[in-house]
């Protein structure tokens, strides 16, 4: 299956933007474990009684819920940088556009709901109920997923 250069452009504007996304997240994430870390150090460094004690604790407990965070975002990144390597097909697949008569979605990373040039999409997994439920689906089927109904009008 060969994209337009309309549908190409689109894919690649909507992937780049929810790799920025994510990037910025993970950045955040990063920057947010590192001062409790720093807190943390310079908590520990300045005495040692049980209230600075639970301080520490409390950051590295942070830190520590942090983390699967933070490995999901690494692993939502790796999966958005190499999107350009799939070849499209007519099954829709991971790094596709669906879109379907509820609106666009981009099969990558689960994502809030953002804009690219005028169009409202939101990221969804290959873990994903509406991913599942359409894929092998071809144009004009209908799913339903948690007691909505999707029609899939197209998919790139």
């Amino acid at each position: 299956m060969k994209l337009t250069k309309e549908q190409q452009s689109e894919k690649d504007a909507v992937i780049a933007h929810l790799l920025t996304m994510k990037e910025n997240s993970y950045k955040n994430m990063l920057a947010m474990q590192t001062a409790d870390m720093d807190e943390a150090e310079e908590t520990n460094e300045e005495t040692e009684n049980l209230f600075e004690d639970g301080k520490v604790d409390q950051s590295i407990n942070r830190v520590e819920a942090r983390s699967s965070v933070v490995e999901a975002l690494q692993h939502d990144i790796n999966v958005l940088s190499n999107l350009e390597d799939i070849e499209p097909t007519e099954e829709i697949q991971l790094g596709d556009i669906i879109q379907t008569d509820k609106g666009y979605f981009i099969v990558g990373a689960a994502s809030d709901e953002f804009e690219v040039n005028g169009k409202k999409y939101r990221g969804i997994s290959v873990d994903s109920p509406l991913y599942l439920a359409l894929r092998g689906k071809h144009n004009g089927d209908s799913v339903d997923v948690n007691g909505n109904t999707f029609t899939l009008i197209n998919s790139y």
